[in-house]
Protein backbone atom coordinates (compact mmCIF):
# COMPACT_ATOMS: atom_id res chain seq x y z
CA UNK A 1 0.00 0.00 0.00
CA UNK A 2 1.24 3.70 -0.58
CA UNK A 3 2.18 6.06 1.71
CA UNK A 4 -1.07 8.14 0.39
CA UNK A 5 -3.15 4.89 0.89
CA UNK A 6 -2.17 4.43 4.19
CA UNK A 7 -2.72 7.97 5.09
CA UNK A 8 -6.17 7.98 3.33
CA UNK A 9 -7.19 4.15 5.83
CA UNK A 10 -6.35 6.37 9.07
CA UNK A 11 -8.14 9.52 8.36
CA UNK A 12 -11.53 9.53 10.36
CA UNK A 13 -14.80 10.66 8.25
CA UNK A 14 -17.71 13.31 9.96
CA UNK A 15 -21.73 11.97 9.85
CA UNK A 16 -24.27 14.49 10.37
CA UNK A 17 -27.92 13.72 10.79
CA UNK A 18 -29.91 16.44 10.54
CA UNK A 19 -33.16 15.93 11.49
CA UNK A 20 -36.33 18.00 12.15
CA UNK A 21 -36.00 17.96 15.83
CA UNK A 22 -32.14 16.83 16.64
CA UNK A 23 -28.78 17.24 15.04
CA UNK A 24 -26.28 14.44 15.51
CA UNK A 25 -22.94 14.44 14.69
CA UNK A 26 -20.19 11.60 14.68
CA UNK A 27 -16.80 10.52 14.09
CA UNK A 28 -16.44 7.41 12.38
CA UNK A 29 -13.41 5.41 11.42
CA UNK A 30 -13.93 3.25 8.45
CA UNK A 31 -14.82 0.44 10.49
CA UNK A 32 -18.14 2.00 11.85
CA UNK A 33 -16.83 2.77 15.07
CA UNK A 34 -18.34 6.12 16.41
CA UNK A 35 -14.93 7.55 18.36
CA UNK A 36 -17.18 11.07 19.21
CA UNK A 37 -20.66 11.54 19.15
CA UNK A 38 -22.97 15.22 19.88
CA UNK A 39 -26.31 15.69 19.87
CA UNK A 40 -28.02 19.14 19.34
CA UNK A 41 -31.95 20.57 18.80
CA UNK A 42 -32.03 21.66 15.12
CA UNK A 43 -34.69 24.61 16.47
CA UNK A 44 -36.42 24.20 12.72
CA UNK A 45 -39.11 26.47 13.76
CA UNK A 46 -36.55 29.71 14.28
CA UNK A 47 -35.75 29.63 10.47
CA UNK A 48 -32.99 28.17 7.81
CA UNK A 49 -29.96 30.73 9.43
CA UNK A 50 -30.47 29.35 12.70
CA UNK A 51 -30.73 25.71 11.39
CA UNK A 52 -27.24 26.04 9.65
CA UNK A 53 -25.47 27.73 12.46
CA UNK A 54 -26.30 25.15 14.79
CA UNK A 55 -25.25 22.75 11.98
CA UNK A 56 -21.43 24.46 11.92
CA UNK A 57 -21.49 25.17 15.55
CA UNK A 58 -21.55 21.27 15.78
CA UNK A 59 -19.54 20.14 13.50
CA UNK A 60 -16.91 22.86 15.47
CA UNK A 61 -17.79 21.52 18.63
CA UNK A 62 -17.06 17.77 17.81
CA UNK A 63 -13.44 18.62 16.02
CA UNK A 64 -12.69 20.50 19.27
CA UNK A 65 -13.97 17.84 22.25
CA UNK A 66 -12.27 15.19 19.78
CA UNK A 67 -8.99 16.55 19.62
CA UNK A 68 -8.65 15.88 16.43
CA UNK A 69 -6.80 17.70 13.89
CA UNK A 70 -9.08 18.94 10.82
CA UNK A 71 -6.42 17.43 7.95
CA UNK A 72 -6.94 14.10 9.34
CA UNK A 73 -10.14 14.14 8.47
CA UNK A 74 -11.50 12.45 5.12
CA UNK A 75 -15.02 14.20 4.56
CA UNK A 76 -17.99 15.73 6.13
CA UNK A 77 -21.00 13.52 5.15
CA UNK A 78 -24.37 15.30 5.43
CA UNK A 79 -27.68 13.64 5.76
CA UNK A 80 -30.35 15.95 5.49
CA UNK A 81 -34.40 15.68 4.75
CA UNK A 82 -35.75 16.66 1.65
CA UNK A 83 -35.25 17.16 -2.08
CA UNK A 84 -32.03 17.01 -3.16
CA UNK A 85 -30.85 17.47 -6.72
CA UNK A 86 -28.04 15.89 -8.68
CA UNK A 87 -25.79 18.90 -8.21
CA UNK A 88 -26.37 18.49 -4.28
CA UNK A 89 -29.02 21.50 -3.50
CA UNK A 90 -31.13 20.91 -1.51
CA UNK A 91 -34.53 22.18 -3.38
CA UNK A 92 -37.18 21.83 -0.97
CA UNK A 93 -37.52 20.59 2.31
CA UNK A 94 -41.19 19.95 3.66
CA UNK A 95 -40.44 19.87 7.55
CA UNK A 96 -37.90 22.49 7.60
CA UNK A 97 -39.48 26.01 6.83
CA UNK A 98 -37.91 28.57 4.76
CA UNK A 99 -35.34 25.39 3.16
CA UNK A 100 -35.66 26.55 -1.01
CA UNK A 101 -32.81 25.96 -3.35
CA UNK A 102 -30.23 25.83 -0.59
CA UNK A 103 -26.73 24.83 -1.35
CA UNK A 104 -26.02 23.64 1.76
CA UNK A 105 -22.74 21.21 0.94
CA UNK A 106 -20.84 24.89 -0.15
CA UNK A 107 -22.15 26.64 2.89
CA UNK A 108 -20.76 23.98 4.81
CA UNK A 109 -17.52 23.81 3.41
CA UNK A 110 -16.64 27.16 2.82
CA UNK A 111 -17.04 27.33 6.77
CA UNK A 112 -15.90 24.02 8.05
CA UNK A 113 -12.90 24.10 5.02
CA UNK A 114 -13.48 20.10 4.95
CA UNK A 115 -14.93 18.54 1.67
CA UNK A 116 -18.74 18.18 1.80
CA UNK A 117 -21.02 14.98 0.49
CA UNK A 118 -24.79 15.64 1.31
CA UNK A 119 -27.42 13.38 1.33
CA UNK A 120 -30.61 12.42 1.24
CA UNK A 121 -31.20 11.47 5.41
CA UNK A 122 -33.02 8.64 4.11
CA UNK A 123 -30.47 7.46 1.46
CA UNK A 124 -27.80 8.07 4.44
CA UNK A 125 -30.02 5.59 6.89
CA UNK A 126 -30.47 3.13 4.39
CA UNK A 127 -26.68 3.14 3.54
CA UNK A 128 -26.11 2.86 7.10
CA UNK A 129 -28.52 -0.28 7.93
CA UNK A 130 -26.96 -1.62 4.79
CA UNK A 131 -23.78 -1.45 5.99
CA UNK A 132 -23.72 -2.23 9.35
CA UNK A 133 -27.45 -2.63 10.66
CA UNK A 134 -30.59 -5.08 9.80
CA UNK A 135 -29.19 -4.88 5.47
CA UNK A 136 -26.64 -6.23 5.89
CA UNK A 137 -27.04 -9.55 3.92
CA UNK A 138 -29.21 -7.85 1.89
CA UNK A 139 -28.49 -5.83 -1.92
CA UNK A 140 -31.19 -4.47 -2.20
CA UNK A 141 -33.65 -2.66 0.27
CA UNK A 142 -35.67 0.02 1.33
CA UNK A 143 -35.24 1.90 4.59
CA UNK A 144 -38.58 3.79 5.43
CA UNK A 145 -37.74 6.95 7.77
CA UNK A 146 -40.86 7.43 10.20
CA UNK A 147 -40.57 10.48 12.44
CA UNK A 148 -41.26 14.05 12.02
CA UNK A 149 -42.37 13.49 7.96
CA UNK A 150 -41.33 10.22 6.06
CA UNK A 151 -38.92 9.57 3.79
CA UNK A 152 -37.48 6.35 1.75
CA UNK A 153 -34.27 5.80 1.05
CA UNK A 154 -33.72 2.56 -1.76
CA UNK A 155 -30.19 0.49 -2.01
CA UNK A 156 -30.51 -1.39 -5.11
CA UNK A 157 -27.55 -3.91 -5.77
CA UNK A 158 -25.56 -1.95 -3.32
CA UNK A 159 -25.85 1.29 -4.58
CA UNK A 160 -27.94 4.33 -3.41
CA UNK A 161 -30.38 4.61 -5.98
CA UNK A 162 -31.33 8.75 -6.90
CA UNK A 163 -32.87 8.84 -9.64
CA UNK A 164 -32.92 10.79 -12.64
CA UNK A 165 -32.75 14.33 -10.96
CA UNK A 166 -31.27 12.79 -7.56
CA UNK A 167 -35.05 12.54 -6.23
CA UNK A 168 -35.84 8.91 -5.28
CA UNK A 169 -37.15 7.04 -2.55
CA UNK A 170 -39.61 9.76 -1.44
CA UNK A 171 -42.12 7.35 -0.20
CA UNK A 172 -43.98 9.93 2.07
CA UNK A 173 -45.56 11.47 -0.69
CA UNK A 174 -46.88 8.93 -2.42
CA UNK A 175 -50.27 9.38 -2.51
CA UNK A 176 -51.99 6.14 -0.69
CA UNK A 177 -55.70 8.13 -0.43
CA UNK A 178 -56.39 9.68 -3.31
CA UNK A 179 -59.23 12.38 -1.97
CA UNK A 180 -57.24 12.73 1.27
CA UNK A 181 -55.61 14.88 3.78
CA UNK A 182 -53.79 17.71 2.80
CA UNK A 183 -49.29 17.05 3.41
CA UNK A 184 -47.37 19.72 3.50
CA UNK A 185 -45.93 19.35 0.31
CA UNK A 186 -48.94 20.70 -1.27
CA UNK A 187 -50.27 17.58 -2.13
CA UNK A 188 -53.51 15.51 -1.02
CA UNK A 189 -53.47 12.00 0.41
CA UNK A 190 -49.66 11.33 0.89
CA UNK A 191 -48.44 8.55 3.14
CA UNK A 192 -46.67 12.00 5.35
CA UNK A 193 -50.41 13.19 6.04
CA UNK A 194 -51.11 9.84 7.86
CA UNK A 195 -48.45 7.79 9.03
CA UNK A 196 -46.06 10.54 10.43
CA UNK A 197 -45.89 12.33 13.90
CA UNK A 198 -46.84 15.33 12.10
CA UNK A 199 -49.46 14.09 10.12
CA UNK A 200 -50.90 11.43 13.32
CA UNK A 201 -50.67 14.57 15.77
CA UNK A 202 -52.95 16.61 12.69
CA UNK A 203 -54.87 13.30 12.24
CA UNK A 204 -56.02 13.26 16.08
CA UNK A 205 -56.67 16.88 16.48
CA UNK A 206 -58.82 17.21 13.56
CA UNK A 207 -60.67 14.21 15.04
CA UNK A 208 -61.08 15.28 18.53
CA UNK A 209 -62.08 18.84 17.72
CA UNK A 210 -64.89 17.19 15.42
CA UNK A 211 -66.78 15.54 18.52
CA UNK A 212 -64.43 11.87 18.66
CA UNK A 213 -63.65 11.52 21.99
CA UNK A 214 -59.88 10.67 23.07
CA UNK A 215 -58.67 11.66 26.58
CA UNK A 216 -55.87 13.83 24.52
CA UNK A 217 -59.00 16.27 23.98
CA UNK A 218 -57.77 18.67 27.06
CA UNK A 219 -54.32 19.24 26.22
CA UNK A 220 -55.64 19.79 22.36
CA UNK A 221 -57.96 22.43 23.51
CA UNK A 222 -55.33 24.06 25.95
CA UNK A 223 -52.94 24.65 22.77
CA UNK A 224 -50.11 22.96 24.29
CA UNK A 225 -47.91 21.45 21.69
CA UNK A 226 -48.70 17.46 20.91
CA UNK A 227 -46.15 14.98 20.22
CA UNK A 228 -46.64 11.39 18.85
CA UNK A 229 -44.67 9.68 22.05
CA UNK A 230 -48.63 10.70 23.79
CA UNK A 231 -50.76 9.61 20.60
CA UNK A 232 -48.58 5.95 21.50
CA UNK A 233 -48.94 5.81 25.39
CA UNK A 234 -52.94 6.94 25.16
CA UNK A 235 -53.47 3.95 22.85
CA UNK A 236 -51.67 1.68 24.92
CA UNK A 237 -53.82 2.50 27.91
CA UNK A 238 -57.18 1.80 26.08
CA UNK A 239 -57.54 5.51 23.89
CA UNK A 240 -59.83 4.13 21.31
CA UNK A 241 -59.37 6.99 18.72
CA UNK A 242 -55.64 7.33 19.88
CA UNK A 243 -55.10 3.45 18.70
CA UNK A 244 -57.43 4.36 15.42
CA UNK A 245 -55.23 6.78 13.91
CA UNK A 246 -51.93 4.90 15.13
CA UNK A 247 -53.84 1.89 12.93
CA UNK A 248 -54.72 3.71 10.16
CA UNK A 249 -51.18 5.20 10.05
CA UNK A 250 -50.13 1.42 9.72
CA UNK A 251 -52.43 0.70 7.16
CA UNK A 252 -51.07 3.01 5.11
CA UNK A 253 -47.71 2.33 5.60
CA UNK A 254 -48.68 -1.03 4.43
CA UNK A 255 -50.16 0.27 1.13
CA UNK A 256 -47.36 2.14 0.74
CA UNK A 257 -44.53 -0.66 1.05
CA UNK A 258 -46.92 -3.31 -0.93
CA UNK A 259 -46.33 -0.55 -3.62
CA UNK A 260 -42.44 -0.85 -3.74
CA UNK A 261 -42.80 -4.33 -3.39
CA UNK A 262 -44.76 -5.09 -6.36
CA UNK A 263 -42.80 -2.71 -8.36
CA UNK A 264 -39.30 -3.58 -7.47
CA UNK A 265 -39.21 -7.18 -6.00
CA UNK A 266 -37.36 -6.16 -2.72
CA UNK A 267 -38.18 -8.23 -0.19
CA UNK A 268 -36.16 -6.44 2.85
CA UNK A 269 -37.82 -3.17 4.55
CA UNK A 270 -36.40 -1.64 7.54
CA UNK A 271 -38.62 0.98 9.77
CA UNK A 272 -36.10 3.73 11.34
CA UNK A 273 -36.67 6.62 13.37
CA UNK A 274 -38.66 8.13 15.73
CA UNK A 275 -41.32 6.12 15.50
CA UNK A 276 -40.00 2.69 15.10
CA UNK A 277 -40.06 2.16 19.21
CA UNK A 278 -44.03 1.81 18.27
CA UNK A 279 -43.73 -0.70 15.72
CA UNK A 280 -45.73 -3.32 17.32
CA UNK A 281 -48.92 -0.80 17.71
CA UNK A 282 -49.13 -0.11 13.90
CA UNK A 283 -47.39 -3.90 12.19
CA UNK A 284 -50.73 -5.86 12.08
CA UNK A 285 -52.45 -2.83 9.83
CA UNK A 286 -49.32 -3.00 7.92
CA UNK A 287 -48.82 -6.56 7.68
CA UNK A 288 -51.82 -6.96 6.72
CA UNK A 289 -52.41 -4.51 3.98
CA UNK A 290 -49.14 -6.09 2.46
CA UNK A 291 -50.50 -9.78 2.83
CA UNK A 292 -53.63 -8.57 0.61
CA UNK A 293 -51.63 -5.92 -1.72
CA UNK A 294 -48.16 -7.58 -2.80
CA UNK A 295 -48.09 -10.37 -5.52
CA UNK A 296 -49.13 -14.03 -3.27
CA UNK A 297 -46.46 -15.70 -5.04
CA UNK A 298 -43.65 -12.92 -3.61
CA UNK A 299 -45.85 -11.60 -0.64
CA UNK A 300 -44.34 -14.36 2.21
CA UNK A 301 -40.87 -12.94 1.24
CA UNK A 302 -41.23 -9.62 1.88
CA UNK A 303 -39.96 -8.65 6.02
CA UNK A 304 -39.91 -5.88 7.85
CA UNK A 305 -37.24 -5.17 10.26
CA UNK A 306 -36.32 -2.49 12.75
CA UNK A 307 -33.04 -0.85 12.43
CA UNK A 308 -30.73 -2.14 14.32
CA UNK A 309 -28.43 1.41 14.63
CA UNK A 310 -31.55 2.86 15.87
CA UNK A 311 -30.89 6.62 16.12
CA UNK A 312 -27.26 6.63 14.92
CA UNK A 313 -28.19 4.77 11.23
CA UNK A 314 -28.60 8.25 9.07
CA UNK A 315 -25.19 9.45 11.11
CA UNK A 316 -23.09 6.41 10.46
CA UNK A 317 -24.71 5.98 7.13
CA UNK A 318 -23.60 9.72 6.17
CA UNK A 319 -20.14 8.66 7.01
CA UNK A 320 -20.24 5.60 4.94
CA UNK A 321 -20.99 7.87 1.80
CA UNK A 322 -17.87 9.79 2.31
CA UNK A 323 -16.20 6.49 2.70
CA UNK A 324 -17.87 4.90 -0.29
CA UNK A 325 -17.22 8.31 -2.59
CA UNK A 326 -13.61 8.12 -1.70
CA UNK A 327 -13.31 4.00 -2.42
CA UNK A 328 -12.76 2.77 1.17
CA UNK A 329 -15.89 1.04 1.57
CA UNK A 330 -17.08 -1.72 -0.74
CA UNK A 331 -20.08 -4.64 -0.08
CA UNK A 332 -19.45 -7.94 -1.08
Amino acid sequence: MTEKGVFQVDKKVIGVDIGGTNLRFGIVKRSGLILHRLIRPTMAQLGRETVIKNIIDGIEELIAVSNIKKKSILGIGLGTPGFIDSKGIITFSPNLPGWQNVDLKKIIRSRIKIPVIIENDANAAAFGERWLGAGRSSQNLLCITLGTGIGGGIILNNKIWHGDKGMAGEIGHITVNPDGLLCNCGNYGCLEAYSSATGMINRIKDLAERGRETSLLPKIKSGIELNAREIFLEAKIGDLLALEVIEDAGKYLGIAISGFANLLNIKTVIIYGGLASGLGLFANKMKEEIRKRVIPSFSGDVRVLKAKLKDDAGMIGAAGVVLHSKGLLRFK
